[in-house]
C-alpha cells in the first residue's frame, strides 16, 4: 500500500512492520534463548560438579580400603614382631601368620579395583608364607615380617597420595562450585539489567508516543492544522499516528469545503442584502432625477415660451445641485457598501462602519416609518474584525429588528444600535421594542435553519452566520429579549492591543 507522504509517513525503502504482538513473541523468544543459554552452560558446569563429585566418593571408597588394609597390615606386623620376639618357634605361629596373610589379602579385594599396586606386594608376601610353610624358621619369619613392613609403606604411599587427590579434588569441586554461584548471579543480574532496560525503554517510548498521540488528537480536535505527526513506530501506535495524520488531513479539506460553502453563502446572503435594498435605493434615485427632470423641462418649456429679446430666468440651479449631491451620496454608499474589502481581519472604525451601515439599510421599505437611532461612543478604540463580516452581521441584525417591529400599532417602532468600550473589548448593541421571543425560541435563535418567519421571508441563516462571523474573528454575540417588550443583540469585539 503506498503511504501518503503529506500525512508525515515518507518511506525510503520497504519497512517491515513489527506489530506489538510480534514484539512481544520476540521478547518473549530472545528470553527463553537467554534463559535456556543460562541454563546450558549452567547444567556443563554442574556436569563439571557430578563427575568432581563422583570422583571423590571413589577416593573416599579407595582410603576407607586402604585404612583396612593398613589396618591388617599393621595387626600382622604386631604379631610377626611378637613371633620374633619368642624364644622357640612354636608350630602355631605358622598357622597364627597364615591366618593374618589371609586377612590381609580379604582386605586387598576391595582395595584392587581402585589400585593395583599392591598386587606384587601380596604375591612375595604369599610366597614368604608358602616359604615358612615348607621350611619353618626365624629367618623365613623375618622375611615375611619385612615384606609385610614393605607392604605397610606402600599403603601408607598409597595412602597419602589419595589424601593429595581428595584434597585437589576438594578445590575443583570449590572452584567449580564458586563459578556455578558466579554465573549463577552475574547472568541473572546480567539479565534482569538488559532485560529491564530494554523493557523500560520500550515502554517508556511506547508512553511517549502514546501522550504525543494524544496530545495531537485533542490538539487536531480543537483546531490544530499545521504539520502532520512524525511517523516514528511501525506498529499498531504507528497506524494510529497515520490515521490521525488522516483524520487532520481530511478535517481539514472538509473545513476549506465548509469555508468555501460559507463564503458563498456570505455572498448570497450580502447580495439579497443588497439586491433588497436596491430596489428601494432605485426609488430614492428616481425622486431626485425626477425632480431635475421636472426643473429641465420646466426650463426647456420657459426658453421655448419666452419673447424675443427676453431675458432668460434660470429657475431651479439650486433644486438641481441639491437633487444631483443626492444622488451622488446615494451612488457613493452604494458603492463603499459592496466594494470589497479583505478576507482578513484588520483594524476598523466601528462607528464609521455602523453609520454607513445604518444610514444605507435606511433606504429599505421595512425600515420605513421606524427610527434608527445612534448613541455612539466617541472615544471608540479600533476593533479587530473582517469589515465584511461586521457589516453582514449589522445588516441581518436591523433586518431582523425591522421584522420584528413589523405590524407594532401600540408605540413609535425604535431601534437603536449603540457602541461603548469596555475593558479589553468594545461592545455593540443592537434593540428593538419589538414582538421579543419566548424562552423556547431565544434557545433555539442561533440554531442553523431555525426560523419564526415565513418561508419566503427568512431560511433561518441570518443569527447563525452573525454567530459564525462573529466567532471566527474573536467576537461573541448574545441575545436578550423580552415577549412583548423587544430584543437586544449584543456583540463584543476584541480591541488591537494598541488601540488601547
Amino acid at each position: 500500500m503506498r503511504r501518503n507522504t503529506a500525512a508525515g509517513q515518507p518511506p525510503a525503502g520497504r519497512v517491515v512492520k513489527l506489530t506489538l504482538r510480534a514484539k512481544g513473541v520476540i521478547a518473549f523468544v530472545a528470553l527463553a534463548a537467554y534463559v535456556a543459554l543460562v541454563g546450558f552452560l549452567l547444567a556443563h558446569e554442574r556436569q563439571k560438579l557430578l563427575r568432581l563429585t563422583l570422583d571423590l566418593v571413589q577416593i573416599y571408597h579407595k582410603e576407607s580400603a586402604l585404612d583396612k588394609v593398613g589396618y591388617t597390615v599393621a595387626r600382622s606386623m604386631l604379631r610377626l614382631q611378637d613371633m620374633l620376639y619368642s624364644e622357640k618357634l612354636q608350630p602355631s605361629y605358622i598357622k597364627d601368620a597364615a591366618l593374618d596373610v589371609e586377612l590381609v589379602q580379604s582386605s586387598l579385594v576391595a582395595l584392587r579395583q581402585y589400585d593395583s599396586r599392591l598386587d606384587a606386594e601380596i604375591g612375595r608376601l604369599e610366597r614368604e608364607l608358602g616359604t615358612l610353610r615348607l621350611i619353618p624358621s626365624l629367618s623365613g619369619l623375618l622375611s615375611l615380617r619385612d615384606s609385610a613392613q614393605r607392604l605397610d609403606l606402600q599403603v601408607n604411599a598409597i595412602s597419602q597420595e589419595a589424601g593429595g587427590q581428595r584434597k585437589a579434588l576438594w578445590e575443583a569441586y570449590y572452584r567449580v562450585y564458586d563459578t556455578m554461584t558466579l554465573m549463577a548471579v552475574t547472568m541473572n543480574l546480567l539479565g534482569a539489567i538488559v532485560f529491564g532496560a530494554v523493557l523500560t525503554l520500550f515502554f517508556n517510548r511506547l508512553a511517549w508516543d502514546i501522550r504525543k498521540l494524544e496530545a495531537r488528537a485533542v490538539n487536531v480536535v480543537t483546531g490544530y492544522r499545521g504539520a502532520a505527526l512524525d511517523i516514528t513506530r511501525s506498529d499498531e501506535v504507528g497506524g494510529l499516528m497515520q490515521a490521525v495524520n488522516r483524520m487532520q488531513l481530511e478535517l481539514r479539506q472538509r473545513e476549506q469545503q465548509l469555508e468555501i460553502m460559507r463564503e458563498q453563502q456570505f455572498h448570497r446572503e450580502k447580495m439579497a442584502a443588497i439586491g433588497s435594498l436596491a430596489a428601494a435605493v432605485a426609488h430614492e434615485i428616481n425622486n431626485p432625477i425626477a425632480a431635475i427632470a421636472g426643473i429641465a423641462q420646466s426650463m426647456c418649456e420657459t426658453s421655448q415660451s419666452r419673447a424675443p429679446g427676453a431675458e432668460l430666468e434660470i429657475a431651479g440651479p439650486e433644486s438641481i445641485l441639491q437633487h444631483t449631491r443626492r444622488i451622488a451620496a446615494i451612488s457613493h454608499q452604494l458603492a463603499e457598501l459592496t466594494a470589497p474589502h479583505s478576507p482578513e481581519p484588520g483594524l476598523l472604525d466601528l462607528n464609521g462602519l455602523v453609520r454607513q451601515t445604518c444610514g444605507f439599510v435606511g433606504y429599505d421599505k421595512r425600515l420605513r416609518g421606524i427610527d434608527v437611532a445612534l448613541d455612539l461612543d466617541a472615544g471608540l478604540p479600533a476593533v479587530h474584525a473582517v469589515a465584511d463580516h461586521l457589516t453582514q452581521v449589522l445588516l441581518n441584525l436591523l433586518i431582523n429588528a425591522a421584522d420584528a417591529l413589523e405590524g407594532m400599532a401600540a408605540r413609535k417602532p425604535v431601534i437603536r444600535v449603540a457602541t461603548r468600550a469596555a475593558e479589553g473589548e468594545v461592545i455593540m448593541t443592537v434593540g428593538d421594542n419589538g414582538h421579543g421571543m419566548d424562552a423556547a425560541v431565544l434557545v433555539q435563535a442561533f440554531e442553523e435553519f431555525f426560523t419564526t418567519k415565513p418561508p419566503n421571508k427568512g431560511r433561518g441563516l441570518g443569527l447563525f452566520l452573525c454567530k459564525a462571523l462573529l466567532e471566527g474573528s474573536g467576537g461573541r454575540i448574545g441575545l436578550q429579549s423580552t415577549p412583548g417588550s423587544g430584543t437586544t443583540a449584543t456583540i463584543r469585539l476584541p480591541v488591537h492591543a494598541g488601540a488601547a
